[in-house]
């Protein structure tokens, strides 16, 4: 049953990076079609919430002030401004990361597997009572997810030196509830199985299910832009009557 524990803790592990694989492909894929379509909707709230601002000023009888328009909007649409920047940043990010070779694939998975038998935090009581251990597992636990050789080599050799210079041996001691924690990680595993990113894979490998969300974010986009349009025009109106 231990075994099995430290096999669905591994595996949740693996689908977990494999989730984020699938995310940066989807995001190679279509991150430019979804930050235009993104940029366009909140350009229309933008807008919205301008065209509500100038009709409250007009329905006072006030006259509509560009500065206060201006601060109004910038409070309003900071976290929709944020968000476009999360975004935008997580396409690049995508775009960037090169693909690696088979045989560093498989060398970066054989020491994650070497690592987290002896350290994973939900194996070795040790690591999870050590800040400084947790952290050198958390960059081994980082290089693996982000498919970097050579930071989970030199990762790993950071742990090797903690754990000589302070002589211990980090095996994990008997772990309780071993068949409620079981229940949990199977329940985790589904649940990664069944939403996103794991569940783009499915996309990703169905060529009409990829025509058809290009097509969606297209008609999207074009949905967007001529709202915008109608928007600005409305804008422009109120702008003209309340100067």
């Amino acid at each position: 049953m231990k075994s099995q524990y430290e096999n669905l803790i591994l595996q949740r592990d693996r689908l977990v990076k494999e989730g984020e694989h699938y995310r940066l492909n989807y995001l190679r894929e279509f991150g430019d079609k979804i930050t235009k379509a993104f940029q366009l909707r909140i350009d229309c709230i933008s807008l919205k919430k301008s065209i509500s601002f100038c009709q409250a000023k007009l329905n006072a009888g006030e006259e509509i002030d560009p500065i206060s328009l201006q601060e109004f909007i910038d409070a309003g649409m900071l976290a929709y401004t944020e968000q476009l920047k999360d975004l935008t940043t997580m396409i690049e990010t995508g775009k960037s990361m090169k693909p690696i070779s088979l045989l560093d694939a498989e060398e970066i998975k054989q020491i994650y597997r070497r690592v987290a038998k002896r350290l994973h935090p939900d194996l070795c009581p040790l690591t999870a009572e050590d800040p400084e251990l947790m952290e050198l597992f958390q960059r081994i636990l980082t290089a693996y997810r982000s498919n970097d050789l050579k930071g989970i080599r030199e990762a790993e050799t950071l742990i090797n030196r903690y754990l000589k210079e302070r002589g211990e041996e980090p095996f994990p001691a008997e772990i309780e509830n071993l068949p409620e924690k079981i229940t949990e990680l199977e329940t985790e595993i589904s649940n990664i199985l069944s939403t996103e990113p794991y569940s783009f894979k499915l996309l990703l490998e169905d060529v009409e299910a990829m025509e058809k969300k290009h097509k969606e974010l297209d008609e999207e986009i074009e949905y967007y832009r001529n709202y915008k349009e109608e928007l600005q025009t409305h804008l422009e109106g109120l702008i003209s009557a309340g100067c």
